[in-house]
């Protein structure tokens, strides 16, 4: 099965292995804006796919807006140059390497005109069904000399996960699995074994993350589905019309725990929908009788305006401010949604309130977030537990502590007297 957008302007130049330059001669970035947003970081997306037991596609999205385009000379034309290497591992980090190879990218521009657009490619994996591996996509803009690092999970210990699955739209793949209302969606897979798919509706409305030193009970998001459909299948694909709002969980097997989850959101996702979204997620900084009277307002609009109007002092200042608080609202969507948007989950929450983290480490079970001198025993460190949960990857819990209480309202405190709170400056 091979997918593409027909309107790609790709130049796949050949796959190759290769003898690999010293990495000190490129400038290494992550390929995701997560610490710094309004940085020049390469935007790339991937989605793996697996055709059989063995064999597991890697569709690869790169935006080439911050791609470095020139030309050897006044007589030729401007273009881009990409080496991807990849390494499939047992987990990060690994000395075992399962897989590896490295391909080169080409986008040629037309004239001195250069349109922004996405650079296509795909690669086969092999990946054993029966355990879970570590994807490390390294990315070389030749041109400018950076070298970008992006890692993926491929999801092989059950035959049930959403990897089992690739969706299209107008015959092209897409990389996300947000939507808008009525969109319409071919989804595709390859075990033609399966005769029927079970689809759960979910419309819950999820509330914001509670304050990173509250006591209260986190429960877990496991909730009855809102209703069932079945689809009877004699292909290996069927088509589905995304719901007015909240998502599908989608599974083919008895298991129900797995499967793939399909999200409604606003059409202008992920930024936000309208006045009163704007206001749910000014939550973290206001207080609750500001909050009940802007959401009770005939007007909101102008209530959350003056809200800000009245923490920053000028309208000048005003706009800096709802430019920088709903721009890392916008980032946390991109970054930290799950069944819910990014600006509701505790990571969401944090970056939206604390801004950029000065250290992010990962590991296959949680993420550690350092606000502050690592030597100073007053910095911040935050620890996100990943969960396992069946409608989303990406769920991330906070362990709480009062300890964060004094730090959290520093930093509250600071946006009111009309700053922006940020340890890195961003």
């Amino acid at each position: 099965m091979y997918f593409f957008l027909k309107n790609s302007y790709l130049l796949v130049i050949v796959l190759i292995f290769y003898t690999c330059h010293s990495s000190k001669e490129y400038t290494t970035k992550p390929t995701k804006s997560l610490k710094n947003p309004d940085s020049d970081l390469l935007e790339a997306n991937m989605i793996a796919y697996h055709l059989n037991d063995s064999i597991t596609q890697l569709y690869l999205e790169i935006k080439n807006e911050n791609l470095l385009y020139k030309r050897p000379d006044t007589t030729k034309a401007f273009y881009t140059a990409l080496k991807i290497v990849y390494k499939l591992m047992p987990e990060p980090n690994s000395r075992l390497i399962n897989d590896s190879g490295t391909f080169f990218l080409k986008d040629r521009a037309e004239g001195e005109y250069i349109s922004l657009k996405s650079i296509y490619s795909q690669v086969k994996l092999k990946a054993q069904k029966g355990f879970n591996q570590y994807l490390e996509l390294e990315i070389f803009d030749l041109n400018r000399r950076i070298r970008y690092v992006q890692g993926l999970i491929i999801h092989k210990q059950s035959k049930y996960s959403a990897q089992n699955y690739l969706i299209t739209k107008n015959d092209s793949v897409v990389f996300t699995t947000n939507f808008t209302k009525n969109e319409e969606l071919i989804v595709h897979f390859s075990n033609s074994q399966i005769t029927r798919v079970v689809v759960s509706c979910f419309f819950k409305e999820f509330g914001a993350a509670l304050p990173p030193f509250s006591s209260k009970e986190i429960v877990e998001p496991l909730f009855t589905a809102d209703s069932t459909f079945l689809i009877a299948l004699n292909t290996n694909q069927f088509k589905i019309t995304m719901p007015e709002k909240g998502f599908y969980h989608i599974k083919t097997g008895d298991d129900d725990y797995e499967g793939l989850n399909l999200f409604t959101y606003d059409e202008n996702f992920p930024g936000l929908a309208d006045s009163d979204e704007m206001i749910s997620c000014t939550r973290y900084i206001m207080t609750k009788e500001e909050y009940e009277d802007c959401k009770s307002s005939s007007n909101q609009k102008a209530c959350i305006d003056n809200f800000w109007l009245n923490i920053a002092g000028s309208h000048e200042r005003g706009r800096e401010l709802l430019k920088r608080y709903y721009g890392r609202v916008k980032e946390a969507n991109k970054n930290y949604s799950s069944f819910t948007q990014g600006w509701k989950t505790d990571r969401g929450m944090v970056y939206t309130v604390l801004g950029p983290p000065l250290n992010i480490y990962r590991s296959k079970k949680d993420e550690v977030w350092v606000y502050g001198n690592e030597a100073n025993p007053n910095s911040l460190r935050l620890i996100f537990n990943k969960e396992s949960n069946p409608y989303s990857d990406n769920y991330f819990v906070l362990e709480r502590s009062q300890f964060y209480k004094d730090a959290w309202y520093a930093a509250v405190e600071q946006w009111r007297q009309g700053r922006i709170y940020s340890e890195t400056g961003k």
